[in-house]
């Protein structure tokens, strides 16, 4: 009895924004939570949860991943039984929260655990792109919709289905009342919201909500959909739900090894072709390998239903590089352009099993260095130089252009007030090492020859001329201090009087 009273706990959110209080029923598009009143005409909808099960783990990872203001909203765990009058209760508790802290206590749901989740997730992906690597993984996908290099790789994967020529299914062959009764799907809303469309050419819909009857109980989950075509000339709807974790130990006949693990994490893609077992026919086929980022579903494609394009985006493929896409590979390429904005990028192009096409990964480091770095000539390696990037700052101090000019010549420039990883101060001679792709620091005063001096600007020319130079400037020779920057008369009070006082015209004896 404690264990089907386990079974039937339900979630009641808050939007402490608005006060409205409801039951989730899963997420909306925007990730936030999808409230339905506590009426029994919406049971079937509520998300409902063991102890032990994982559908409370994936609703909040996806509810952080997806919700732009997640701290709006507060959760409470409660049993479905009643929950009518659990509800009514609930809202009058929440009037005088004070009061009734010790019984809310017991009943909200502790959230650290996935918001911490979520925060690595975004330092990680922010620790990327501040190296110059924009990759999603099935271990940590952004989910910044608007991110510019995001937006041409979901433009490149919709075009990939038209260039490649794949004859898209039927789904006038699907059976529309079946799929409304069994899996509580409505085809004219997927047909709407564009699902249907990336369906129809092998492709998976976003996730969305569903209600399947199973064992005569609906049960609410979270799937992508997609087509499949059935031998007998039918076409069957398949959901892929969310799974906790990928399995990146194996997958049906294929036991992972240590490497494919690791590209499996780092890229989403097996990285190699390998013969898949067909489990209808038993028939081995060489194949490529993924996983889904968004359900963590493993999925296969046969090389042969695979074509590798010649061209990608206005920028030709040779033979090494299709070569190279055909073994599973990625490969940097170069000057693409997008067909959306017309910007021009550059990505690692890999095939993707999941999406049945490419899969792009911005700023690759592994592959980017291997075509930068590295040329092969008679056998032998040759170095290429590389560039360090520049930015705007540097350990806080701005970089003018006049520094830029400075390290262009390769010359080093002194910096004042830079700050270190323990928040403390410190002076000393910078340039740029393009070789090691970081910068050089000397408190030691280099050689003359190799400083570039940069000229103070109207500001700081009094400061440079009193304090370093040892002129004198009559407004501010008495001060008693050193100038600051941009100080050209009496800072304060005592400073004014000590100048003043030295210019007041003494009496002869």
């Amino acid at each position: 009895m404690e264990q089907k009273k386990k079974e039937q706990d339900v979630l009641v959110v808050r939007d402490e924004q608005t006060g409205e209080i409801g039951v989730v029923a899963g997420l909306k598009r925007d990730g936030t939570p999808n409230m339905k009143p506590a009426k029994a005409e919406h049971a079937q909808d509520f998300l409902r949860f063991d102890r032990h099960g994982d559908v409370l783990d994936n609703f909040f990872a996806n509810f952080y991943r997806q919700c732009t203001n997640p701290k709006r909203f507060a959760f409470y765990r409660v049993t479905a039984e009643g929950i009518e009058n659990v509800l009514m209760v609930m809202r009058e508790m929440l009037k005088k929260p004070d009061e009734y802290r010790e019984v809310l206590a017991a009943h909200r749901v502790d959230t650290a655990k996935y918001e911490q989740q979520a925060e690595q997730m975004r330092q990680e992906a922010q620790q990327d792109t501040d190296q110059g690597i924009v990759s999603e993984t099935p271990d940590g996908v952004s989910g910044r919709q608007e991110d510019e290099t995001e937006s041409q790789s979901a433009e490149a994967e919709q075009q990939i289905p038209a260039e490649w020529g794949y004859k898209p299914i039927d789904d006038s062959r699907l059976d529309r009342t079946e799929i409304a009764e069994r899996w509580g799907i409505d085809l004219a809303a997927l047909e709407a919201s564009g699902d249907l469309e990336r369906m129809r050419n092998y492709g998976k819909s976003r996730l969305i909500d569903c209600n399947p009857e199973i064992g005569g109980i609906r049960v609410p989950m979270q799937a992508r959909l997609s087509l499949r075509e059935n031998s007998d000339g039918t076409v069957s709807l398949v959901p892929h739900p969310i799974r906790r974790a990928p399995n990146y130990d194996e997958y049906l006949n294929v036991k992972f090894t240590p490497e494919d693990q690791e590209n499996l994490k780092k890229t989403g893609n097996l990285g190699r072709i390998v013969e898949v077992v067909d489990p209808t026919t038993g028939e081995l086929l060489p194949s490529f390998v993924s996983i889904d980022r968004i359900t963590n579903e493993t999925v296969s494609v046969p090389v042969r239903d695979i074509k590798i394009p010649h061209e990608v985006l206005g920028v030709a493929m040779d033979d090494d590089q299709r070569a190279a896409l055909f073994r599973g590979e990625g490969v940097y390429v170069e000057g693409m352009t997008s067909k959306k904005n017309g910007k021009v990028f550059n990505a690692t192009i890999q095939i993707n099993a999941d999406k049945r096409g490419l899969d792009f990964h911005f700023g690759s480091r592994k592959q980017e260095q291997r075509q930068e770095q590295t040329q092969v000539a008679g056998g032998e390696k040759q170095e290429k130089p590389r560039k360090l990037r520049i930015g705007n700052t540097l350990l806080q101090k701005p970089i003018t252009d006049e520094i830029k000019k400075g390290w262009e010549q390769n010359n080093w420039v002194y910096f004042e007030g830079l700050i270190d990883k323990k928040g403390q101060p410190f002076n000393a001679y910078v340039r740029p090492n393009h070789k090691r792709g970081k910068y050089d620091f000397s408190r030691k005063r280099p050689d003359e020859s190799q400083i570039y001096e940069i000229k103070p600007d109207n500001a700081s020319r009094t400061q440079v001329a009193v304090n370093s130079e040892g002129k004198t400037n009559e407004a501010t020779k008495h001060v008693g201090e050193p100038l600051q920057r941009g100080q050209t008369a009496p800072a304060n009070e005592e400073q004014q009087r000590r100048q003043q006082n030295a210019n007041k015209p003494r009496m002869k004896m």
